[in-house]
């Protein structure tokens, strides 16, 4: 039995129906005396995977990657481009604006560099271009004498750019993990694609970058037979940061990147990237590439040009500092412009609907993804966030996970000038004056499909209840063994019930969170985001805190830190 599922789904031993003060409900996962372990590995549905399913868990290793040959077409992929490399033609690497298209394009360049193959690429601008490959790019590659494009991260639905590519006497390999439309491109070298039908790959939810991973060990096993898993580990970070970034499923063949990249990340053969987390973390997770350096890389693109990233993960170590310090401005700016964006999409969008929908004018074109994230995260309802452009809107979509968005839009494609996407997060664009029927048919569409989406508490999923007195370096431990943490293996939550806080405390000088003392002082107990319910909690005896586990080191000594999700009152 292998691991293909997240959060294992059996008979809940209790659902606690308390709203939270953030508005949350809460469900304990798993109430009982069992070990901490076994409570850990059946809420996953670890406790019943044979013993080689928990070693690739456990203890990933390079020998957990499949076999690139298995996905359809890399067998003459990779003749294609070795021949490229013999007859000295030049190569363009076509990527995306965002981190996976970015990441992407990094680990092939370098790669392709490194084994002597003339290679160059291009990334679409996100307001100019669009996503994907378009025929203006096939205009100046062919002026230039590109005889080989490899698309990365997109492509598979780019059939007329291709298609005029291959008149142009440009062949094309396209390498992507979106999902596969019915009408695909023709007149092409391969499609690398994890997703295409009858794909005898055994593992479908790698991202672009992982697939790009793909590319490299196909060519690698025949250039460097002996030594070609020391070679590929030296890039597997990049692909590591598109399948986290792109919010992929940590588990499987993602498991096994994750882990392996981010181990590399310290010594990567990136500047930018060793230079972007330095001295900052003692602990490599996920969440460095989730909350420091995607953001970063991700602003480029959102309020700038994607090319800023590229340059950051390619660059030498004496050209770092401007570039660096331009990304830090890029993402202050998203994060202001994000936050004024989510104020007025959570004051004026309309809450009754099926598909919560917001269009501006103003908003910038970089940020409508991540307001229609914030608003599915409000409501639990798919959101669409539009940017309108003169006769044409550009809308970036997110659903909760019971819900595909881009099979609503597939049933929409009439509508569309362009589309496509994954099962939670999809983007199209419409003419104007074909919006207003869009929407009455996607809600029609969803109501068939799902009845009535009616808008729900978000639910926080607690392994168990603790008492502060379980909470210790044995208990941290065993927690650790479990990383790294992400979609479809979330970090652990635990209720703490009754808890007396000897004090409570502003953390920090604007008054927005607070800290909490325990009666043994025995943690940090910090609050973030809790400051305006200061005095109702300074009132109270006692509360109930769903926390997270972590563990700081300061003046070379470490102590355990509890991070508090949510109170119950």
């Amino acid at each position: 039995m292998g691991i293909t599922d997240g959060w294992h789904c059996f008979e809940l031993n209790n659902i606690l129906n308390m709203q939270t003060l953030r508005g949350n409900i809460l469900e304990i996962v798993r109430e009982s005396n069992e070990p901490l372990m076994v409570k850990l590995l059946a809420n996953r549905g670890l406790d019943t995977l044979d013993e080689t399913s928990k070693e690739e868990f456990f203890h990933p290793s390079f020998k957990h990657l499949h076999d690139p040959f298995l996905l359809n077409g890399m067998d003459v992929a990779v003749e294609r481009i070795l021949k490229a490399r013999e007859n000295k033609e030049r190569v363009v690497i076509f990527g995306d604006y965002d981190v996976d298209g970015v990441s992407s394009t990094a680990l092939l360049v370098r790669f392709f560099a490194s084994i002597g193959i003339q290679v160059s690429y291009r990334l679409p601008h996100r307001v100019h271009d669009g996503y994907g490959l378009k025929k203006h790019f096939i205009d100046e590659l062919a002026e230039k004498d590109v005889k080989l494009i490899i698309t990365v991260d997109c492509g598979t639905r780019d059939v007329e750019a291709i298609k005029y590519a291959y008149s142009k006497g440009i062949e094309v390999i396209v390498s992507d993990h979106h999902a596969v439309p019915e009408e695909i491109p023709e007149n092409i070298i391969a499609i690398l694609n994890p997703k295409i039908k009858e794909s005898n790959y055994p593992f479908s939810s790698l991202s672009g970058s992982g697939v790009a991973l793909k590319v490299a060990s196909a060519i690698a096993m025949r250039v460097y037979p002996e030594t070609y898993e020391k070679v590929i580990l030296e890039y597997v970070d990049f692909a590591c940061l598109g399948t986290i970034a792109d919010c992929m499923p940590l588990i499987g063949e993602n498991r096994t990147i994750a882990y392996l990249g981010l181990q590399r990340l310290e010594k990567s053969n990136s500047s930018g990237l060793r230079k972007l987390i330095e001295g900052k973390y003692k602990d490599m997770d996920a969440d460095i590439v989730g909350f420091h350096i995607g953001p970063r890389i991700n602003a480029a693109g959102r309020m700038d040009s994607p090319y800023k990233a590229l340059s950051l993960l390619l660059a030498g170590e004496d050209k770092l500092d401007p570039i660096l310090a331009e990304l830090e401005d890029l993402n202050t700016k998203r994060k202001t412009t994000t936050e004024h964006f989510v104020k007025h999409a959570l004051e004026v969008v309309d809450r009754d609907r099926g598909i919560l929908f917001y269009d501006s004018t103003e908003i910038e074109h970089g940020i409508i993804g991540l307001i229609a994230g914030r608003l599915t995260e409000a409501f639990g309802k798919p959101a669409i966030a539009l940017k309108r452009e003169g006769d044409k809107l550009v809308a970036s979509c997110r659903s909760p996970e019971h819900i595909s968005i881009v099979e609503l839009l597939e049933e929409c494609r009439e509508y569309f000038v362009a589309f496509g996407g994954h099962r939670q997060a999809a983007g199209f664009t419409i003419l104007a004056e074909n919006f207003e029927v869009f929407k009455e048919t996607i809600e029609r569409k969803l109501k068939e499909k799902h009845g009535i989406i009616s808008t729900k508490p978000k639910t926080l999923r607690i392994e168990t209840n603790l008492d502060l007195t379980e909470i210790n370096p044995d208990f941290f431990k065993t927690l650790q063994i479990f990383k790294p943490f992400g979609i479809g293996n979330p970090k652990p939550l635990f209720l703490i019930q009754d808890f007396i806080p000897v004090s409570i405390e502003y953390l920090g000088k604007d008054g927005k969170h607070l800290k909490f003392l325990d009666k043994g002082q025995k943690f940090n107990i910090n609050a973030f985001g809790f400051g305006e319910y200061y005095e109702e909690l300074k009132n109270r005896e006692k509360f109930s805190i769903i926390v997270e586990i972590s563990e700081e080191v300061w003046m070379g000594r470490k102590k355990i830190v509890l991070n508090v999700r949510d109170i119950v009152l």
